[in-house]
């Protein structure tokens, strides 16, 4: 049986208008999410999740008909984390700096997150303070992250492949972590974060949380030393903590999955 799905949804940066065009035969819409704005696409709905990015940033590259949906409030989160936004908001009242969160991404190439732990080891930090690490089973430093973080000067906790990642986030009082998707998970969660820039590509994301109050960031992985300068700002004054959550909130509502399909439903039935 021929396949011909109301809407065909691509992710995908090898893919342009020749792939699309080509496919057009075979689904009734198409919907494309792109965030690099960089080839033409032919597609009904295009959706960037980018902070910073306009709509005229696609005009010479789509469609005229096309409807160009840009910015976080789109972002497409998991239901956990607009299940938790509240709780975690409220817990962020009255700020205080208990918990940290490191997360660098499943894998961790270069492994930062020893050297982010190498740093923490010479930082001041708060007596009652945690530190919990999140990694994929099939991190190449596991080990040696596991063997790091029992010689801590904090209890050091090291979480590997969880499944309850956003009440990790609620639960923190600060993230250090790379940019990217998870960006938009921490900020619909309040969570102030200090971004360790990994790769170019994750450069403008970074800027933008850190124009918008939301994030901290150091702009490369070599500039993982300079933690503890970062940090014994917001120890010493956690109302930054509490002025980086609400920036990170007004970025991120946690509901753009619905927000999108609102407008599917609308292209469909128009």
């Amino acid at each position: 049986t021929k396949l011909q799905p109301d809407w065909l949804v691509v992710d995908h940066y090898a893919l342009d208008q020749r792939w699309e065009t080509a496919l057009r035969p075979n689904f009734q819409q198409l919907m494309v999410i792109d965030d690099l704005a960089d080839r033409p696409h032919q597609c009904d709905l295009l959706l960037d999740q980018n902070l910073g990015r306009q709509p005229q940033d696609y005009t010479s590259l789509v469609s005229a008909h096309c409807k160009v949906l840009v910015g976080p409030q789109y972002t497409l989160l998991r239901p956990e984390f607009a299940a938790l936004r509240a709780y975690s908001l409220q817990r962020r009242q009255q700020p205080v700096f208990k918990q940290v969160l490191i997360s660098m991404g499943g894998v961790d190439q270069p492994n930062v997150t020893g050297q982010v732990l190498q740093a923490l080891k010479g930082c001041t930090l708060p007596q009652d303070c945690r530190i919990s690490v999140v990694m994929g089973l099939q991190a190449p430093w596991l080990q040696q992250v596991q063997a790091q973080a029992q010689d801590m000067p904090r209890p050091t906790e090291v979480l590997v492949n969880i499944s309850d990642m956003a009440q990790h986030m609620a639960d923190s009082d600060l993230a250090i972590g790379a940019a990217g998707s998870t960006s938009w998970e921490r900020c619909c969660l309040g969570l102030p974060t200090l971004i360790v820039v990994l790769a170019d590509n994750q450069r403008a994301i970074a800027e933008a949380l850190q124009c918008a109050g939301a994030a901290k960031t150091l702009d490369t992985a070599s500039a993982v030393p300079m933690i503890c300068e970062v940090l014994s700002v917001l120890i010493d004054n956690p109302h930054a903590l509490h002025d980086m959550s609400i920036a990170a909130a007004r970025i991120v509502d946690g509901l753009g999955t619905a927000h999108l399909v609102s407008h599917l439903s609308a292209l469909e039935n128009s």
